[in-house]
């Protein structure tokens, strides 16, 4: 397996998204636009993480690579969840100012568990919400457990940074990234409200297969 092949797939998928979006073509104004544009911003954040996970994995820092893909999920669930699901309350909380205050109150938003059950549940009205809440609830039955551990420091990080990580091992992980970069930019043409944008976005891992997991396949 060569590690620095996939690493140059991916940028590519990822120059491929980048020239298909307009990440200034979001509307500013107008109803719903503070929930749109904290969506956009959670997708965007999504793909700024899988960057910063694919330059430390070729800097040979898997270790401290891994806990971004925690953050990476984070985010992307964050955006889905915001679009898709959150009250007009909770979108106030994630828009506020930050202050003291603010973020005291926006402990009560959800945690990436409850946005995808919360996704679920929104996917009978919205069967947009289906899709990722779909695969983001099967990426976080999948990784919660190791990926909790690197965080927290367990035995999970303490076991791999000892004896190193197989290659398979990072192969996958930045399978699973793509995969995520996948549902982002999803996310990302469905905010232009362009649907031939969105059903190009679709198809975007055509091609790409070679660099997607197959247990997290393309949104």
């Amino acid at each position: 397996m060569d590690i620095e092949h996939l690493l140059r797939r991916s940028d590519e998928l990822d120059d491929i998204i980048v020239r298909m979006l307009d990440l200034d073509g979001y509307p500013e104004h107008g109803e719903g636009a503070e929930k749109l544009a904290l969506s956009v911003t959670a997708a965007s954040l999504s793909i700024d993480h899988a960057r910063a996970l694919r330059s430390l994995i070729a800097g040979g820092f898997v270790s401290s690579a891994v806990p971004l893909m925690r953050l990476q999920f984070e985010s992307t669930t964050r955006s889905a969840w915001l679009l898709f699901a959150a009250s007009d309350g909770q979108v106030a909380l994630a828009a506020a100012p930050l202050t003291a205050a603010a973020d005291e109150a926006a402990r009560k938003l959800p945690a990436a568990r409850e946005m995808i059950k919360q996704l679920r549940g929104a996917s009978i009205a919205v069967p947009a919400a289906a899709a990722p809440a779909a695969m983001l609830g099967r990426f976080e039955d999948m990784q919660r457990h190791a990926l909790n551990s690197f965080v927290h420091v367990g035995v999970h990080a303490l076991r791999r940074h000892q004896d190193g990580f197989p290659v398979q091992l990072v192969w996958q992980l930045i399978e699973c990234s793509n995969g995520l970069v996948t549902i982002a930019a999803m996310m990302l043409a469905i905010l232009t409200g362009d649907r031939v944008l969105a059903a190009r976005m679709n198809r975007v891992h055509v091609g790409f297969e070679d660099c997607l997991t197959p247990l997290l396949p393309a949104y």
